[in-house]
């Protein structure tokens, strides 16, 4: 896959993680005891193993307020634990429940490791759906996984107040606040994804303040697509998420200013 050239680039951008992922119907006769065999599929490149507290199912709903959830859950069976399967350098990591799927880059150490870029991440993406729905044909002669949400984000960390001296405003379009001290920012914007009826899918950018941890004040400026693909199979899922990086892309090139855009050599 070629990166598109419509798409703008930038030689230091200020990308700190980036997640693709999936969401779908439990599998059938799938039980907690099978996660073992799964981190199997991926051990060879994922050697290491965490264990972190289950995400609940997330829907992008139109057309009515989403029902408060309650604090307490009526289980009618054990509950399903995360997994990260984390490679070697930790660069890289798997996030596997019994209704999801996923695959993170993120900065580590001195935070110089290179992005490997969107193409090979979505292609490694691909290949370990494939393994997965092997797998599930194999163990619980599964034909394929029921796909219903897909999602991408692009997490990126701006020091402000640093050498350049700035401050939020420098950096992103969406805000001027030149006669407030900014002692903090958080906002959400959302944008629906149009269809050809209905929405089926949103953009988000997500903005905060947030110490780092060098002790410096950083922008957290996140941009994902969440929504359901236009078919519930793996082949629409990724072409989802694909569609998802470029709009992506294009918000963050749009939101952000050419002081910016100077900044992480934009070409």
């Amino acid at each position: 896959m070629n990166r598109p050239a419509h798409l703008p680039d930038y030689e230091r951008p200020p990308l700190n993680e980036v997640v693709l992922g999936i969401q779908f119907s439990p599998p059938s006769g799938y039980q907690h005891i099978y996660a073992k065999d799964v981190w199997e599929l991926y051990q060879a490149n994922f050697p290491k193993v965490e264990e972190k507290h289950s995400l609940e199912p997330s829907f992008e709903i139109f057309g009515r307020p989403q029902t408060p959830r309650l604090g307490f859950q009526l289980l009618d069976r054990a509950p399903h634990n995360r997994y990260w399967f984390i490679s070697n350098n930790d660069e890289e990591l798997i996030q596997f429940q019994h209704d999801r799927l996923l695959h993170n880059w993120r900065k580590v150490g001195d935070k110089t490791n290179p992005y490997p870029r969107f193409e090979s991440m979505i292609e490694n993406f691909e290949n370990e759906i494939n393994t997965f729905n092997s797998y599930l044909f194999s163990q619980f002669s599964v034909e394929r996984l029921i796909i219903n949400q897909c999602e991408v984000s692009y997490i990126n960390h701006i020091p402000l107040l640093d050498d350049t001296g700035s401050t939020a405003d420098d950096w992103v379009n969406l805000f001027s606040f030149e006669n407030f001290n900014q002692e903090d920012i958080s906002f959400v914007v959302r944008q629906p994804i149009p269809d050809k009826n209905n929405p089926r899918g949103r953009l988000i950018c997500e903005c905060n303040t947030a110490i780092d941890d060098k002790g410096r004040t950083i922008l957290i400026l996140t941009l994902t697509v969440k929504g359901a693909p236009s078919a519930d199979t793996a082949e629409s899922a990724l072409e989802f998420i694909k569609e998802g990086r470029e709009r992506i892309v294009m918000g963050f090139d749009s939101i952000t200013t050419s002081f910016a855009h100077e900044q992480w050599g934009r070409k």
